[in-house]
């Protein structure tokens, strides 16, 4: 009798040992398949993280271009360089004055000559600062340290007549940056935003405190030859996910990389791989729990060994080979003694968990997509966009300029280009204030939007300068259309502080030629063209020839 037993309870457990084996395999592929997803969350939020540090970057080479773009800045500048003369510095500092009012994260702006000497600042202490060899003719933005806090520097030349006249530096409060790294949603309770830029040597510098390391910003440094830590592969370029990899206190994580190739910016998400590690085991102790029950469940129903526990286990094995391959459909209804029938009741709850933990996942990933594509639209309207306005900015204006040229030789038909400067916009600043300026520009804009063909392209391009593209406009119709935007702005209604008063604006005009053989050739030529129309006394219109003349 005691080695039937002994044969009964052998049985059992080889029986047992396929289902074990099974389900040990399942608990191995889902344990890989949830590590997956926490790989894929966190190069998605490491991407989302890039697009934001982009479009705030877009927003500061922005208002850089709309300072740096200002008409009268640039000519006092050329002036200065020429003279020394100490009303053109006053008139300088005072136009610097009025573009800082309005933009809180703008910190100081300051002009320098071409030998970086300082000629006006906002600043009663501006930082100092020396022209880099690589600073000459192209816009640059860099990251420094004042005091506790991180600022981001954009420096652009002043050109007037191809000439570089002097330099414009623009500090910029970096809260996008200490926004970022402080917002640790999804990187759980040990996750950590990097953020580095390249020291001197070559090295990967932390440009904001650390978590573990509060005073890390512009101290820390990692080596260029570590090439295991994540900070040091997302300063070479490469955006990869990273397991066990240490971080710069030498602790496994689980990363992923980024790096902003145009500002060589490196940026990294990451979360220690204990955590991970009991993240995972979190969702899989449920499953361990099933497969014990089984496992007990199997052997003292096995002492019955009859048929009506046999037939009903047999089902269940069958069914847990199909759960092994993935197919996590409900079990067949258990027949036999109470015992099989839990068993089978459990192996259900335990399959019902899988799918609802999947179709969870599942969810938040269809959930972080679709931040990501939102995200991703609305960064490509701002770059595009004015926010004051709604127009195009200058950036998207060159491009569809390059590409109306190319149109238009190809074709063979006219193009016109019009830069339109409001008259003593100034004087409505100092006489209402900027918020009235403001309105004025977005009154103008509107009028601009409804006068305006589908085809033509309207842009603002400086402070109180807009410009637009005429396809398929010879010089006689486009002064005809000028001359009623110009009378149609004249009659606009303005109104602050019980004062009526109206504005009107200057035009110059240039037209596709071979004395306008370019985008920067038509561009300058209607510039002259502009300068012309406001020394002739304003409110009129300017067409360029080699002698601009008023039509």
């Amino acid at each position: 009798m005691r080695l039937k037993h002994l044969l009964i309870i052998a049985f059992v457990v080889v029986s047992a040992a396929p289902m074990f084996l099974g389900l040990q395999y399942l608990n191995s592929q889902f344990g890989q398949y949830t590590r997956q997803l926490f790989s894929e969350n966190l190069s998605a939020l490491s991407l989302i993280a890039k697009q934001r540090l982009l479009g705030a970057v877009d927003r500061i080479r922005d208002t850089t271009s709309l300072v740096a773009s200002r008409t009268q800045l640039r000519h006092d500048m050329a002036e200065w360089n020429r003279t020394h003369d100490a009303a053109y510095a006053e008139d300088i500092a005072r136009i610097i004055l009025d573009a800082r009012q309005g933009l809180t994260l703008l910190k100081e702006i300051s002009v320098y000559d071409r030998q970086s000497n300082l000629v006006a600042s906002t600043s009663s202490a501006p930082a100092p600062w020396r022209l880099e060899p690589d600073q000459v003719f192209k816009e640059s933005i860099y990251l420094t340290q004042d005091g506790e806090d991180v600022i981001a520097t954009s420096v652009a030349p002043l050109v007037f007549d191809h000439k570089v006249s002097g330099y414009i530096r623009l500090a910029f409060k970096t809260t996008f940056i200490t926004e970022l790294v402080q917002q640790r949603t999804g990187l759980g309770e040990t996750g950590e935003w990097l953020f580095a830029v390249r020291h001197e040597s070559g090295d990967a510098l932390f440009a904001v405190p650390l978590k573990y390391d509060q005073k890390a910003a512009f101290r820390r440094r990692v080596a260029m030859d570590r090439l295991d830590v994540p900070i040091t592969q997302a300063m070479l370029g490469n955006e990869i996910v990273m397991s066990f990899a240490p971080d710069y206190l030498e602790r496994p994580v689980l990363a992923s990389t980024r790096y902003l190739s145009e500002l060589d910016w490196g940026l990294v998400a990451k979360i220690n791989e204990e955590e991970v590690a009991a993240l995972v085991n979190r969702n899989t102790k449920l499953i361990y729990i099933a497969e014990l029950s089984i496992i007990v469940l199997a052997i003292f129903a096995g002492v019955g060994l009859s048929f009506f526990i046999a037939k009903p286990i047999e089902k269940l094995r069958a069914h847990t080979a199909k759960v092994t391959r993935g197919e996590l459909a409900k079990p067949p209804e258990g027949g036999g003694w109470r015992e099989v029938r839990e068993l089978t009741e459990h192996f259900s709850v335990m399959i019902a968990t899988l799918k609802e933990f999947n179709e969870t996942l599942q969810s938040k990933i269809d959930e972080r997509t679709h931040d990501l594509g939102e995200a991703n639209r609305k960064l490509t309207e701002l770059a595009t966009r004015d926010p004051l306005t709604g127009l195009y900015n200058r950036r998207h204006l060159e491009v569809c300029l390059d590409h109306e040229i190319g149109r238009a030789r190809r074709y063979g038909s006219a193009l016109a280009i019009v830069i339109m400067d409001i008259d003593h916009f100034k004087a409505v600043n100092d006489a209402h204030g900027h918020g009235v300026g403001d309105l004025v520009l977005q009154r103008i804009s509107e009028f601009l939007k409804s006068t305006l063909r589908k085809s033509d392209i309207v842009a603002r391009i400086g402070g109180e300068e807009f410009c637009w593209i005429l396809p398929e406009t010879p010089e006689d119709a486009a002064v005809a259309f000028l001359d009623r935007v110009r009378i149609g702005i004249s009659e606009i209604a303005f109104e602050a502080d019980a004062v009526a008063f109206n504005v009107t604006c200057s035009f110059g005009l240039a037209e596709l030629s071979d004395a306008s053989p370019d985008a920067d050739k038509l561009l300058k030529n209607a510039d002259l063209a502009l300068y012309e129309a406001k020394r002739a006394g304003r409110n009129r219109i300017v067409a360029f020839t080699q002698s601009p003349r008023e039509v």
